[in-house]
C-alpha cells in the first residue's frame, strides 16, 4: 500500500469516523483487548468500547469473544478487516460521486438568480418578483460556471482514485 493511499484511507476514516476511531483502528495491526487498546491511546477503556463497536457497526473490525467460566465476564479480543477497510473506502468514494453528480446535475439546470444571502433558480426568483424574502436585496443573474467546473474536477478526480481502488465491482 502506497503512502498516499494511505493518508486518503487516514482522512476518508477520519472524515466519515473521527480521529480517535482511527486511533483505535491502526492501534490493531494485531489482534488486541479493548483495555490494552484503552491504556496505549489513554482513552477510557468505556469511550474504546463505543468506538469498537461504531467500527464494527461498519464491518471494519471484527472479535473474539470468550468466557471466564468463574466471573461469568466475556473477554473481546479485537481484529482489525483491513479487507473491510478497502471496501468501505470504495464505498465511501462511490457515495461521494453520487453525491457531486447529483449536484452537478442541479447546478447544470436552468437559470439561477443571487443577492448576497442565497442562490434561487429562476421560478423561485421570478415568484418574489427578483427581490429577495430574506435581505431585500435585487436577485440577479447567477454565473455557476466556477462551482460546475470545481465539481468536474472533484469528480474526475473520484473517479481516478476509484480507478485505482482495490474494491472493484466485479
Amino acid at each position: 500500500m502506497s503512502n498516499k493511499r494511505d493518508k486518503l484511507t487516514r482522512n476518508i476514516l477520519i472524515d466519515s469516523l473521527s480521529e480517535d476511531h482511527v486511533r483505535v483502528i491502526e492501534s490493531l495491526s494485531k489482534p488486541r483487548y479493548d483495555e490494552d487498546i484503552a491504556e496505549e491511546l489513554k482513552i477510557k477503556a468505556t469511550i474504546v468500547r463505543t468506538m469498537l463497536n461504531d467500527l464494527h457497526s461498519a464491518s471494519l473490525v471484527d472479535y473474539d469473544r470468550s468466557k471466564n467460566k468463574k466471573t461469568g465476564w466475556y473477554t473481546y479480543v479485537w481484529n482489525r478487516r483491513d479487507d473491510k477497510v478497502d471496501e468501505y473506502i470504495h464505498n465511501y468514494l462511490q457515495a461521494e460521486l453520487v453525491k457531486l453528480t447529483s449536484e452537478l446535475e442541479n447546478e447544470k439546470q436552468g437559470i439561477k438568480f443571487s443577492c448576497r444571502c442565497a442562490i434561487l433558480p429562476f421560478e423561485n426568483a421570478l415568484e418574489s418578483d427578483f427581490i429577495c424574502n430574506e435581505c431585500g436585496d435585487q436577485l440577479l443573474a447567477h454565473d455557476n460556471s466556477e462551482k460546475i467546473d470545481e465539481l468536474v474536477g472533484n469528480i474526475s478526480t473520484l473517479n481516478s482514485l476509484l480507478a485505482q481502488s482495490p474494491k472493484k465491482d466485479e
